[in-house]
């Protein structure tokens, strides 16, 4: 692909890290505002339920995580929340996803009625172009910084296992439990010692470890790292698995490119989380969300609640901002 003209060529380089700035977006127009009181943020979760949230102005853009949140229990879009998106460009609001996932792992949102083309991927590391099939930027990680964060986790976790993911490849050890059984037929899929798998334009660098739940792996990833890299996990099932990325890189940072280029302040835009990779982004927007099925740690936030993604909670919500 062939990177588009950009007035501003590099922005907070860092060690470990390269990062382009390269895409045109636009914003759709905004929509007008609902209620009184901007600071109004106690939105409980029966009341967001029925009716229109009260004291909230409606979102200008409206960011949601993929799996946990705006997908169901079975990684399906329900109706009502396929309705939702539709019904929020309809109303002049941008919908724009942010995921964990790769840019291979996105044909469930491919061609969803209403959204914006534009997705945040690998966790801020990658923006895709969905209906183009384009990656618009990309944030790597260095092969020597990815290869010094697997020495030094290799010496607080005894059962470590290894992937690296570009986005369109995917790399791992022999004994990494991928999340789908590979039979050797993608190229892109490949499985072989450390050596062999780690390749150039990483977005992420995965660990694994049978042993340890996520927040305690992630508890010794950050302790051996320090600042680096970044570090964050979005799983909370079986075997522990962290997800690495370049300094700085989140899904935070990367909305508020998005939205500086569309010319949206913070305060106009609403996301959806439940994981600790959605932090960045839910302490960055002035309407956050947080489904009730969240991990703990963002429920300690006091973010305001909707209803689990098993009820549409991110549609139902959407619905009552739209007013």
């Amino acid at each position: 692909m062939r990177p588009h003209d950009s007035d501003e060529s590099t922005l907070n380089p860092r060690r470990g890290a390269r990062y382009t700035l390269t895409w045109p977006i636009t914003a759709m127009s905004a929509a007008a505002v609902v209620g009184e009181d901007d600071g109004d943020r106690d939105v409980r979760w029966g009341a967001a339920v029925r009716g229109r949230i009260h004291g909230v102005r409606t979102p200008k853009l409206i960011a949601t995580d993929l799996d946990g949140t705006f997908l169901s229990p079975d990684s399906t879009v329900s109706a009502e929340n396929s309705a939702a998106v539709l019904a929020a460009q309809e109303a002049g609001v941008t919908v724009v996803f942010a995921t964990g996932r790769p840019i291979r792992w996105l044909e469930v949102i491919r061609g969803l009625p209403g959204a914006h083309p534009t997705v945040i991927a690998s966790n801020g590391a990658a923006l895709y172009d969905a209906a183009a099939d384009a990656m618009l930027d990309k944030i790597t990680i260095d092969t020597e910084a990815a290869l010094d964060a697997v020495t030094r986790i290799r010496t607080v976790v005894d059962d470590v296992r290894f992937a690296f993911e570009s986005g369109t490849r995917f790399g791992h050890e022999p004994h990494y439990t991928t999340w789908e059984p590979s039979d050797g037929s993608d190229p892109d899929v490949f499985s072989g010692p450390l050596e062999t798998i780690v390749h150039e334009d990483l977005v992420k660098v995965l660990v694994q470890s049978p042993g340890l739940a996520s927040d305690e792996l992630l508890a010794r990833v950050d302790h051996v790292l320090g600042n680096r890299l970044s570090a964050t996990h979005s799983s909370a099932r079986g075997h522990g698995l962290v997800e690495i990325s370049a300094r700085g890189v989140d899904k935070g940072a990367m909305l508020a490119r998005v939205c500086a280029r569309m010319g949206i302040d913070a305060a106009d835009v609403a996301a959806f989380g439940d994981m600790p990779n959605d932090l960045s982004m839910l302490s960055w927007v002035g309407q956050p969300y947080v489904m009730a099925n969240a991990h703990p740690a963002l429920i300690a936030q006091g973010f305001a609640s909707v209803p689990p993604n098993s009820e549409s909670g991110v549609g139902r919500t959407i619905r009552r901002l739209l007013g």
